[in-house]
């Protein structure tokens, strides 16, 4: 069944890039215009006078064919020096013009023609280039002379490259530089910048490499900026700054994700292959982001830059395909689709991950299996798709429509020996995410902008036994609805002032239904946010001062609750080489994630999503200062910060204790101190970068004793390092990561079970008071690129745990099944697993 689904992908990947060609091939099909007039007049019975001479040789797009004919013949005035009179209803008079100039503009970035670009000789305006990025000037006037202004590109005047084609002047124009505009290009890697917010942007297209990674993805490369640890070698649990993974805020186009991963966490759910620009940000946030109290990672498309359209590629996981159709001169479309490949190949790679992932699990349990039971087809299946679609009107405003659909599946069997009786458990996760998007620009200083967001969430897992007859069934759902608004006016050249509203409807459902005995428990919560945002931002003249302050009002209608979160992000240029940064936040957080029992979800996927109640489950709220700096000179790069951040109203619920506070339901606060540096060199082309971070990160739960003890996310110091050569073809990196043992909490030794006769229970010492052993983990990646006439073929391999280390990434203790003694339950880490890609592209 699984390889006809897979079979059937195939073609659908293969269909839909062959419907690419016929569209590509369709918006970029040629004709002479003496021909189509020919084909016009058979069409409509209509006829034209010209010259021959006079179009001989000119060329046109072939118009669509649902145009009508005073269309047709606009389509046509827009590309060339033309001109159609109608003397009669049937008789049309065509008249070239040969002393008029064609200039032409284009993106430089993108090569997609400019619309409104406004064209001024002796300051005088001449008028504004069309749909087509044309406009058409007297001969006589002298081209050196001309000015060109757009409020998205540099005003370069004639100093841009010029380029004759086609009877035309072509410039190619380069965008304006934004606010955010990047300080440091290369950080880590080609593809990740640091911004002047200290926020970082990463383009997956442009991405070099890093250790252990054969593709750009984004959220495994997290783990390698200062403040990011992830302690269980998965992107389900990124930690910044001390914060647990669901106080991550991850948008795609502004559609929160709830679902980050494949593979319960081993890979990332973000599609490699799709033209992304990625935005991370630890503290100073602009005001129009909510929620996330911990980091905010927004992820959003961006123009198509690539030289190939289309990129098929295979992995020792999935088979990978992605194609970008310019539909026309106003629109395209990006397609991707990725698939697994887990059910017809158990890779070296799928037996690493799966080894790793279902330990302490039900179903490792089955797989161990005993004299009763075993578990037989086991099947793993991820999938993910992505729509996306831009279009731009006459009038410069633009449309985007996205769409990502993302699934995971997992199902095995349980079969009893002595019978053979059969009995089949499934787990499926899966998040459906859209975004519709208008914008449009009143003039050069004036824009607005309105979106409606959608993110449906659904966590679903069905379980039943051979050795009984009971059944279990939990379901966790999100439904996310969000309206924006937004509105910006450049006051000057130097302050540009935003204002907004935002309306959100989240509803959460949480079942679980049991037999034998017969349980069923739901539960619905609807939460309403209505929130003002306004932010103003400072940009001095000599770029030495960056400055945004804003402020965001939340008001919770289910609880009757106003919250103001203020904003400050404040840069400085001291001098050629040295910035300083300050940055402040306060932010609210009403969606969190907790785990009822370890083992719910069959034990892969344990956390659900919960909304806040203001009872059980308080808005969690969160206040970050900071101040760091920035050194950049001849290939050195140094960064530092300093922070403290305040996280109140956390439940212990979403902490993953399994010691005496594991089955408590109280609510705290946690607080963490740290510093974190980057040291970095550019070397011809070597590249090498170490970073390091400390913190103290201590809980406070004023109904617990004792009332303050270690974060179970306390990671004391952590740090990563590499090197890597880059050219043009030969990509190669070695690094690794290192970090301090996570608090664990240890048994007494001497009475480990506290009344063993009538009410056996662990007897634990003080939480947190112990720690693991330290983490070390050395990666391994090398990527070659062939290039070749019209296209391209890439090819690499990795090795993540190059050296086998074995490290434990975490430690528990439970009562066996005869509640008489005691298992200590060491969770290893991931072990040498390597992993092979082959990328075509066209």
């Amino acid at each position: 069944m699984f390889k006809s689904e897979f079979n059937t992908n195939i073609f659908f990947v293969v269909f839909l890039i062959l419907i690419g060609y016929n569209l590509q091939a369709q918006s970029l099909d040629k004709i002479e215009l003496a021909v189509l007039l020919n084909e016009l007049e058979d069409e409509h019975e209509v006829s034209f006078n010209y010259l021959y001479e006079d179009l001989e040789n000119l060329e046109v797009l072939r118009p669509p064919s649902v145009f009508s004919l005073e269309e047709v013949l606009d389509f046509i005035s827009q590309q060339l020096t033309v001109e159609f009179t109608f003397i009669s209803e049937t008789s049309i008079s065509v008249n070239y013009f040969s002393t008029l100039n064609c200039l032409s503009f284009y993106d430089a970035t993108t090569s997609k023609s400019i619309t409104g670009v406004e064209v001024r000789f002796n300051k005088q305006k001449l008028g504004y280039s069309n749909t087509f990025g044309k406009i058409f000037i007297d001969e006589s006037i002298d081209v050196l002379q001309l000015k060109f202004a757009h409020p998205n590109y540099y005003d370069t005047g004639i100093n841009s490259p010029i380029q004759n084609t086609e009877s035309c002047k072509t410039f190619y124009l380069y965008p304006e530089i934004e606010l955010d505009e990047v300080l440091i290009k290369e950080y880590l890697t080609k593809g990740i910048s640091l911004n002047s917010d200290n926020s970082l942007k990463i383009i997956p297209q442009d991405f070099g490499v890093l250790p252990g990674l054969i593709n750009a993805d984004v959220l495994h490369s997290l783990q390698y900026v200062p403040g990011i640890v992830n302690t269980e070698e998965t992107i389900a649990q990124i930690n910044v700054r001390g914060g647990t993974h669901d106080q991550n805020l991850v948008l795609w186009n502004g559609s929160r994700m709830y679902q980050t991963g494949h593979f319960f966490g081993m890979i990332s759910a973000i599609n490699p292959l799709v033209n992304h620009e990625i935005k991370v940000i630890k503290n100073g946030s602009s005001a129009f982001y909510n929620e996330g109290v911990s980091s905010v990672i927004d992820i959003s498309s961006r123009e198509h830059s690539q030289e190939f359209n289309r990129t098929l590629q295979l992995d020792f996981l999935s088979a990978n395909a992605s194609a970008m159709f310019e539909l026309n001169n106003r629109s395209n479309l990006q397609v991707a689709l990725r698939r697994s490949l887990t059910d017809v190949w158990e890779s070296p790679t799928y037996s690493g991950f799966t080894d790793k992932v279902f330990q302490n699990t039900e179903i490792q349990d089955l797989l161990q299996g005993n004299d009763n039971r075993i578990t037989t087809q086991q099947e793993l299946q991820f999938f993910d798709a992505s729509l996306q679609y831009d279009y731009e009107f006459d009038s410069g405003d633009k449309l985007n429509l996205d769409v990502l659909a993302i699934q995971n599946e997992l199902t095995f069997d349980e079969v009893l020996e002595s019978t053979l009786e059969q009995k089949r458990n499934d787990f499926k996760q899966s998040n459906f995410l859209a975004n519709l998007n208008y914008k449009t620009d009143w003039s050069d200083k004036h824009s607005s902008s309105f979106a409606f967001n959608a993110s449906l969430y659904e966590l679903e897992a069905f379980n039943q036994s051979v050795l009984s007859s009971q059944e279990l069934l939990q379901t966790n759902q999100v439904v996310d609805l969000k309206f924006s608004l937004r509105d910006s006016y450049q006051l000057s050249e130097l302050f540009t002032y935003s204002n907004g509203f935002q309306f959100s409807e989240v509803g959460v459902r949480n079942n679980n239904e049991v037999t034998s005995p017969e349980v069923i428990i739901r539960e619905k919560e609807v939460l309403r946010t209505y929130s003002g945002i306004s932010e103003l931002t400072y940009n001095s003249k000599n770029e030495k001062i960056m400055t945004r302050i804003g402020i965001r009002a939340n008001y919770y209608s289910g609880f009757d609750d106003l919250r103001l979160e203020p904003r400050i992000n404040f840069s400085y240029q001291v001098s050629r080489y040295w910035r300083w940064n300050l940055l402040g936040e306060i932010k609210n957080q009403t969606l969190t994630q907790v785990i009822d029992q370890q083992q719910d979800f069959l034990g892969v996927e344990k956390r659900r999503w919960i909304l806040a109640d203001e009872e059980n489950f308080p808005i969690i709220n969160n206040q970050q200062i900071e101040a760091g700096f920035n050194f950049n000179k001849r290939g050195w790069l140094l960064q530092g910060s300093l922070y403290h951040k305040i996280v109140e109203g956390i439940s212990s619920g979403s902490q993953g204790f399994q010691n005496q506070l594991e089955f408590l339901q109280i609510n705290g606060d946690y607080e963490v101190t740290g510093a974190e540096i980057l040291v970095q060199k550019r070397v011809n082309d070597f590249n090498f970068w170490f970073n390091f971070s400390v913190m103290d990160n201590t809980y406070d739960f004023t109904d617990f004793n004792p009332q303050q003890f270690a974060n179970n996310l306390e990671i004391t110091q952590s740090s990563a390092f590499g090197t890597s050569y880059t050219t043009d073809q030969l990509k190669i990196s070695l690094g690794g990561r290192y970090f301090a043992g996570r608090p664990t909490t240890e048994l007494d030794s001497e009475n480990p079970i506290l009344t063993p006769e009538t009410n056996p229970r662990l007897n634990f010492l003080d939480p947190n008071e112990s720690n693991l052993e330290d983490y070390l983990q050395i990666n391994f990646t090398a990527t070659y690129q062939f290039q070749l006439s019209n296209s391209s073929i890439k090819t690499g391999f990795s090795i993540l745990n190059l050296f086998n280390t074995s490290n434990i990434t975490q430690q528990f203790f439970r009562l066996d099944n005869s509640n008489t003694s005691v298992e200590n339950v060491r969770i290893k880490s991931l072990e040498l697993t390597p992993n092979a890609f082959i990328s075509f592209q066209f």
